[in-house]
């Protein structure tokens, strides 16, 4: 009967099931399940994963009767598991847990620093003058998503430098933490267009005002690491190194002297370049 239910193993001896795989799926998919289940408990299986498609929901208050529990759920789909060991506690990891935001610290060559006040803000006072920044897209690099978000909030397009500093916090939204990395970015344009949707004003700041006005100590800490990196050229960079399966790059950050910014992203991207030619000749 288990052949008759579509699924496939991965590399910590557990169980993917997807719902909307199943062949013509049967009226009779638990049934089948649970036989499955019956099997792999015999072959030593550990966790066992099913994710189910909102057209398919209707089988998730038997799935959760059958001893799973709800372990994420995005847009469209929600995935329960079920550990199948009785005598080795549940070691199955948990939903990713931290949010990633990344902001831009735009400094044009007459010190000033591109600040927003966002159009929606909670309380009665003004909104606060900030960096412009917003989350990471899914697969999204730390230097793309600062650009982005940099030209989405304010029109001003920007190449990036490096990153300067991060800040990691917890009890975020829904109880998540949050990491937020802070970008050093060069302006291509002085030329200001705010987004009218989120920005409520938009303009550049001598570094000196933004450091007296804004309330933040968190902010205040970003100001006084870009002089930092100023007055010694270190900051983080970027470097694209080989994963551990060779297939792919992975975008690995370190504090390191940066003599000139503009050369030193030009010797990034062409190393970038390199690896991805190396992945692609050892894939061949």
């Amino acid at each position: 009967m288990s052949s008759e239910l579509v699924f496939e193993t991965d590399s910590f001896n557990g169980i993917l099931v997807n719902v909307s795989a199943q062949r013509d799926l049967p009226e009779n998919f638990v049934e089948q399940l649970e036989e499955c289940i019956a099997t792999w408990v015999k072959e030593g299986r550990r966790g066992v994963w099913v994710n189910v498609n909102t057209e398919y929901s209707a089988v998730i208050p038997q799935l959760v009767q059958m001893g799973f529990d709800f372990h994420h759920a995005q847009p469209g789909s929600v995935c329960l598991t079920k550990w199948l060991p009785q005598d080795i506690p549940n070691h199955l990891p948990p939903y990713a847990n931290h949010y990633l935001g990344v902001a831009g610290f735009v400094v044009n060559s007459s010190n000033q620093i591109l600040a927003i006040r966002e159009r929606y803000h909670v309380g009665n006072n003004k909104s606060l003058w900030k960096l412009p920044g917003g989350l990471a897209d899914a697969g999204e690099e730390l230097d793309e998503t600062a650009k982005r978000e940099v030209s989405e909030e304010t029109g001003v397009p920007c190449e990036f430098v490096c990153v300067l500093a991060f800040r990691h916090m917890h009890n975020y939204r829904h109880g998540c933490s949050d990491f937020y990395y802070v970008c050093l970015l060069r302006p291509l344009s002085l030329e200001i267009k705010p987004c009218p949707n989120e920005i409520a004003e938009c303009k550049w700041l001598d570094l000196d005002e933004y450091e007296a006005i804004t309330p933040s100590d968190i902010n205040k800490y970003f100001v006084q690491k870009y002089r930092e990196y100023i007055a010694t050229g270190m900051a983080i960079k970027g470097k694209k190194v080989l994963s551990y399966n060779k297939k792919s790059v992975n975008s690995v950050y370190s504090a390191c002297e940066i003599f000139d910014n503009l050369d030193n992203q030009q010797n990034i991207q062409t190393s970038s370049k390199e690896v991805s030619t190396n992945v692609a000749e050892r894939q061949v």
